[in-house]
């Protein structure tokens, strides 16, 4: 005997069904979702640029990264620092004392973390070192030794009275393991200092050398002024063959006596 059921008892068993199927439905979606798990944020390292350092002077930077998960390890996975100084894997600190010579070293640092799966970042960075602070360098035998970079420094005076026309000078050995073409620029008056700086490139001995000025390199190595009676900083490009040390002399011809002149030196093509 089949039994009648009101319309209202209908509707309410059609409702409670489907309830029913929502919540079986929500459940496993849920569950699906725990299941998945949050990741973890992207390893990065976020230390674009390092600070330069000194010969002789201690020197301590950290490279900084973000995300991962757990303990992070640093390493230098491509070039090396500079001499002198080493990275701390736990913590990604660069410390030491530079050795010299001056110059600018280019290297990569790579950083993994502990999780599972285990991440890893890397990131291409430079340090530019400078040379020996306090230091004078007015003859060729006391001479700074420079490679590739760009160098604050500055002309002291020469010492004697304004009355006396003896050229304020500063000297920088550079020394090639293969031909070279070196590039030596002077900026000071671009950079607001009243220095009106000549450059030479010379041996040993002090006297000029011949292999300057591209394409030849049969010209003398002087320079004065990068755009004459406009731009007062100077130039020079030099042809060097490999085992060959040179001088670079950067000279103010005023020698009056005044307070140091401040420039930099760029030097890029040493081989």
């Amino acid at each position: 005997m089949s039994v009648l059921r009101h319309p209202s008892a209908l509707r309410l068993a059609g409702i409670a069904a489907l309830l029913a199927l929502a919540s079986s439905c929500g459940g496993g979606g849920g569950g699906g979702g725990g299941g998945g798990g949050v990741q973890p944020p992207a390893l990065a390292i976020t230390t674009a640029n390092l600070g330069g350092g000194t010969v002789g002077v201690a020197y301590n930077q950290t490279v900084v990264a973000t995300g991962g998960t757990g303990a992070r390890s640093f390493s230098v996975s491509a070039g090396a620092l500079p001499a002198g100084l080493t990275l701390t894997a736990a913590t990604g600190t660069i410390s030491g004392t530079p050795l010299g010579p001056a110059g600018t070293a280019n290297f990569t640092i790579r950083v993994t973390d502990s999780g599972a799966p285990q991440q890893s970042a890397t990131q291409p960075l430079s340090i530019a070192i400078n040379a020996v602070a306090m230091s004078r360098n007015d003859t060729i035998a006391t001479a700074t030794t420079l490679g590739n970079g760009s160098f604050n420094a500055s002309i002291s005076p020469s010492g004697h009275p304004n009355t006396v026309f003896i050229p304020d000078q500063d000297y920088y050995r550079i020394t090639t393991t293969a031909l070279s073409t070196v590039t030596v620029d002077i900026d000071a008056q671009i950079n607001g200092s009243p220095l009106d700086p000549v450059i030479e490139i010379v041996n040993a001995s002090g006297v000029r050398l011949n292999t300057c000025v591209a394409p030849a390199f049969n010209s003398p190595c002087v320079h004065d002024d990068e755009v004459l009676g406009v731009e007062r900083d100077s130039f020079l490009q030099v042809r060097l063959n490999a085992g060959v040390t040179a001088f670079i002399r950067v000279l103010d011809w005023r020698g009056d006596g005044r307070p140091d002149q401040l420039y930099t030196i760029h030097i890029s093509g040493l081989l």
